[in-house]
């Protein structure tokens, strides 16, 4: 759709732990060979949007290692294009670094397409979402902004810290406040806007003339239901919030489980990501492997049991890994026994025979680290 741009909001993206100390949440390894960010931009190139802007708030080099050549989510690279929007300027002054600054210090961006309406996206949000029937309820609306929601059954211990909506019997937002999980069923936002080109330019000028500090989010909490008309379309398919180390690991086993798996990869709906020109799993003969994932350049040798194991890693023999998710280019040695536990990248864990952490509390091994 050459009539919408797409931006990929990174402003808001959440904390994973230790994950996150390096590396900002979009590259965050995801199931074994996928980067939060992939799921977003997959959702933009199956809607037909291949003009995209990355909104980069911090760690720009992780972002660009992960998308190469950023060649693999376009579907028109003659038209369509990927640039990294990163505001240097403000950024070690989280009040000034927002995504309002970010796209003013990089108009260019917005000026390099003819964009009628601009969609902006979070990375932290996982679903499969058709922006085309979006646009299209906008259209039908009249709206000059749409932000997306879900009402969900479980705000109580899930999406905590999410805004909750409150909606008018027109479908108007008119009031915004954050869930801390005292009750079960919320209109919960994802984050998720279309907003007109020409209403987008007139927001940004109304938040810079209320307060530097306000970024999208701030200026529709803080006008919405009063000066500001914003719309709003329901989604209903799968949809997660990644907020926390927990729930990055809750939800990535609940994907072991097929009938899950399959609300969130459809055939008719792929998701690309980077490729890795690595050969196929060697499983050698002692080894045994239950519901797990195991990436393409893994060797096991060893136990593996609903677990997910990333690309180049080797589990010896005689290890039992379980219940654990495994980062690039780690080694598991001989005997060495692990529950619960997420090893990042490049880490080597042989000298500690008995590692476990639990279902509540998964016990983390820093990018590197030998144990």
């Amino acid at each position: 759709m050459q009539k919408i741009i797409g931006f990929l909001n990174l402003h808001h993206s959440p904390q994973l732990g230790g994950l996150t100390m390096n590396r900002p949440m979009a590259s965050t390894t995801f199931l074994g060979r996928y980067a939060f960010m992939d799921f977003t931009l997959s959702n933009f190139s199956n809607s037909g949007i291949d003009q995209v802007g990355i909104l980069v708030k911090h760690q720009p080099r992780s972002i660009l290692k992960h998308l190469g050549s950023r060649n693999t989510w376009n579907v028109n690279t003659k038209t369509g294009f990927e640039y990294i929007a990163y505001n240097d300027k403000a950024a070690f002054s989280d009040r000034y670094n927002h995504d309002f600054a970010n796209i003013r210090y990089n108009m260019w961006i917005l000026e390099s397409s003819a964009a009628e309406y601009v969609v902006i996206a979070p990375a932290h949000f996982i679903c499969t979402i058709d922006y085309r029937e979006v646009l299209a309820s906008h259209i039908a609306n009249h709206a000059e902004i749409t932000m997306v929601y879900q009402h969900v059954k479980n705000a109580r211990n899930h999406f905590i810290g999410s805004d909750i909506l409150s909606i008018s019997k027109d479908g108007l937002v008119t009031g915004m406040r954050s869930n801390k999980g005292t009750i079960e069923e919320a209109d919960i936002s994802m984050e998720t806007y279309i907003v007109n080109r020409t209403k987008l330019l007139e927001m940004m000028e109304e938040a810079a003339n209320t307060s530097s500090f306000f970024g999208i989010h701030d200026l529709v909490a803080f006008h919405c239901g009063k000066s500001l008309r914003v719309h709003t379309y329901a989604y209903e398919g799968y949809l997660r919030c990644f907020d926390s180390l927990e729930h990055y690991v809750e939800y990535s086993f609940e994907l072991l489980n097929y009938g899950v798996r399959q609300q969130l990869f459809r055939p008719d709906w792929p998701i690309y990501t980077v490729t890795h020109d690595t050969p196929p799993t060697e499983y050698k003969n002692h080894a045994v492997v239950r519901n797990s994932f195991i990436a393409n350049g893994a060797v096991i040798y060893g136990q593996v049991e609903n677990s997910i194991i990333s690309r180049q890693v080797t589990v010896e023999r005689g290890a039992v890994v379980k219940n654990c998710i495994i980062f690039t280019d780690t080694h598991i040695g001989s005997q060495v026994q692990l529950n619960y536990v997420v090893v990042d990248k490049y880490a080597k864990v042989h000298y500690v025979q008995s590692i476990e952490g639990t279902e509540d509390r998964p016990l983390y091994i820093k990018q590197g680290d030998e144990v």
